[in-house]
């Protein structure tokens, strides 16, 4: 049985709420996390990245994620959002590419020392890029490539399956800041579960070797 809704371990008990405007996580569109929130909170909206004294100060972008152990190989466009109408009100959200993986551009990049996050489909759309994510195990490599030919290898150190409808309130809580800075590196990457639709996202998350 999957792990759902664990926080680093932390297996948070699933509570049904009533209100649809609890679920600010969009499930229309397979990949990152696309929170459906007024265009006035800012979401999503460029973080800044403070470089660290030792870090290059010239790092490039994601252009391919490989992951030898599920066959992953695939090319990374930089993804940003637009701003719709959603409910009678304007919000934002992603927009996920179809046949490559997207890098959050306010996220960080390899080597600036903070957190990563890549999204890709799953098994019900596209080039399917993410559709293996779900067989990754801890310990697993993940290497990312950028514009400077540099590459970059993780490891895998955390799997977590959140289900994005009638979610309790901590797993809510971890949606909404999977994405944010950290004070470390890593890589964070995220898809929707089951593989073949879009009920749950499935959130892995990688540290440097």
């Amino acid at each position: 049985m999957a792990r759902v809704g664990h926080l680093r371990g932390v297996v948070p008990k699933l509570l049904l709420f009533s209100g649809l405007a609890l679920v600010l996580v969009g499930i229309s569109g397979c990949g990152g996390i696309i929170e459906i929130v007024p265009v006035s909170q800012l979401t999503p909206s460029p973080v800044e990245v403070l470089p660290q004294p030792d870090l290059p100060g010239d790092v490039g972008s994601p252009i391919r994620i490989v992951a030898e152990s599920i066959g992953l190989n695939s090319p990374v466009v930089e993804m940003g959002w637009r701003v719709v109408e959603r409910w009678g009100e304007q919000v934002s959200e992603w927009e996920m590419p179809v046949d490559e993986a997207g890098w959050h551009r306010n996220s960080a990049r390899p080597g600036e020392g903070s957190n990563i996050v890549i999204s890709g489909h799953n098994e019900s759309t596209g080039a399917q890029v993410f559709a293996e994510l779900e067989t990754l195990q801890v310990g697993d490599e993940i290497t990312v490539w950028t514009t400077n030919d540099e590459s970059f290898d993780y490891q895998v150190v955390d799997k977590t399956i959140i289900r994005t409808f009638a979610i309790s309130e901590e797993a809510d809580t971890y949606l909404r800041t999977v994405s944010n800075p950290t004070p470390r590196e890593q890589l964070t990457l995220i898809t929707c579960w089951p593989r073949w639709t879009n009920t749950h996202r499935l959130i892995v998350v990688a540290e440097p070797l």
